[in-house]
């Protein structure tokens, strides 16, 4: 009677330690089994890259934009305006900027339209 709660407790133990050993083995044969695979996976990429495929051309050079410039900030802005009220021309302003033509003709327009709109509502 007094021995039965320590074989219980041995038994849960081996059976605990078999169950441990069973997954190790599992655990083990299935890292086989992916380390397998992936060996094999670089040697079919190793295949493909150095073995060239009958028919396929030289891959193109890929085409990577330039990166956009930024536009007119706040200080090119104000030169800008200084520039036109000196009577300068657009394409001297665009060219002295380092910006497209048209991005200054933008802002002149819009400079006009916000003058026209301030002159509107200050006599009203």
């Amino acid at each position: 009677m007094i021995l039965l709660p320590y074989l219980l407790i041995a038994a849960g133990l081996l059976s605990t330690l078999a169950m441990f050993m069973a997954l190790k083995r599992e655990i083990r044969g299935q890292s086989q089994q992916h380390r397998t695979r992936i060996e094999e996976m670089l040697v079919r990429l190793n295949d493909a890259e150095h073995s060239p495929q009958p028919g396929a051309q030289e891959p193109a050079m890929a085409f990577v934009p330039a990166p956009l410039r930024a536009g007119l900030n706040l200080n090119n802005r104000v030169h800008a305006m200084r520039m036109l009220r000196r009577g300068e021309d657009v394409s001297h302003i665009a060219a002295a900027l380092g910006v497209p033509r048209q991005e200054v003709e933008l802002m002149v327009r819009v400079q006009t339209m916000g003058k026209a709109q301030a002159a509107k509502a200050g006599s009203d």
